[in-house]
């Protein structure tokens, strides 16, 4: 074979290079996967883990980042798009930026790989500090951020964000800056706004070290989370917390629904609900035609959403949808589900609210 054949063979192969990779194809979006259109005072939230990991934890997932930017701009195209997206593990440039490249005009980052907490250790941390291994990631210093962003369809009124205390981590997960990023939106036709949490907690298996240790990790997390929404959460506004919870085991479970019963409501002890486990219930309003990945991913324990009412406004779920679960071939776009719960913020439950201590 001559040369001149030779070169021309790899000039060929190169022009998907040059010229970028191609568009994925358009997928008809399936019923189970649309959000109702935008109507006065609803608000439909996504969350979904999208595994945007750093080489070599993860091979290039440029592809699978693509298709996700193609069905959110076929749904927004339809005006079926979730109102809000929140993605988990968004560490890399290609992750992040699919927030601006599926429409949406209001993005913001959680806590970044410098941010520091407010909390300091306290006697009873010392031996789990002391414990700390080198080999697992855990006195590495943070390498990549919390991996958080949020992207709203509607203004974003006020950000706050806080990474986790330093010590209050296990294993491989120190590498990342993880923390809570809350947001106050601005919704259409609703009397009040309405502030959405989000938070991507300590793993279990994959933080590389025994149980015990990472649910120590844990559960200093969830009071991190406590504190974090007695000083900044207004209790007259309705609140969303959405995210990777990684409550994958009972005594995670435990200890994250007692707290966020007694802690992520208002003093007066507003109701607080899952999202999730409230859709699978055959006579809810959202209930009904769900896929059975619902169910596993309620049962998983890591994607879930809670909703709480304020004292100016209340909130009720009305639909679901899981954009991103199983293709049709049985492959996923990322090894979390992305569903997303469509609210109504209502009239107040309450005439007026108690008077609220001011935030540090």
């Amino acid at each position: 074979m001559s040369k001149r054949v030779i070169c021309l063979g790899g000039l060929i192969a190169m022009v998907p290079m040059l010229l970028g990779p191609a568009a994925p194809p358009a997928v008809p979006v399936a019923p189970h996967e649309q959000f109702p259109k935008a109507a006065p005072g609803g608000l439909s939230i996504m969350a979904y883990n999208v595994k945007g990991l750093p080489w070599p934890l993860a091979s290039d997932r440029t592809a699978d980042f693509a298709r996700i930017e193609a069905r959110l701009l076929a749904m927004r195209a339809s005006g079926s798009q979730p109102h809000v997206v929140i993605l988990q593990e968004a560490f890399t440039p290609p992750a992040k930026a699919i927030a601006r490249r599926s429409g949406y005009p209001y993005v913001v980052e959680g806590p970044s790989r410098d941010l520091q907490s407010p909390v300091r250790p306290e006697a009873r941390d010392r031996d789990f500090i002391e414990g700390a291994s080198f080999f697992k990631g855990e006195r590495s210093g943070k390498k990549v951020s919390s991996g958080l962003v949020l992207a709203s369809d509607y203004p974003i009124l006020s950000v706050h964000r806080e990474a986790f205390p330093a010590f209050a981590c296990a294993g491989y997960d120190c590498l990342a800056n993880k923390g809570i990023l809350m947001v106050t939106i601005a919704v259409p036709g609703s009397a009040s706004p309405v502030t959405v949490v989000t938070t991507h907690m300590n793993s279990k298996k994959s933080s590389g070290v025994d149980p015990a240790r990472s649910l120590y990790a844990y559960r200093r997390q969830v009071e991190a989370i406590d504190h974090f929404l007695n000083r900044y959460r207004n209790p007259d506004l309705p609140v969303i917390l959405a995210g990777d919870f990684n409550a994958s085991s009972a005594e995670r479970r435990t200890y994250l629904t007692a707290h966020s019963a007694a802690n992520w409501t208002t003093k007066r002890r507003l109701p607080i609900d899952n999202a999730l486990q409230h859709c699978l219930k055959p006579h809810t309003p959202c209930g009904g035609a769900l896929p059975a990945i619902a169910t596993t991913v309620f049962e998983k324990g890591r994607d879930w959403q809670f909703f709480s009412p304020g004292y100016r406004s209340s909130i009720q779920v009305i639909g679901m949808a899981v954009p991103f679960g199983r293709e049709r071939d049985g492959t996923m776009l990322s090894d979390h589900v992305g569903y997303g719960v469509t609210y109504r913020l209502t009239q107040a439950l309450t005439g007026h609210s108690p008077r609220r201590r001011s935030a540090a």
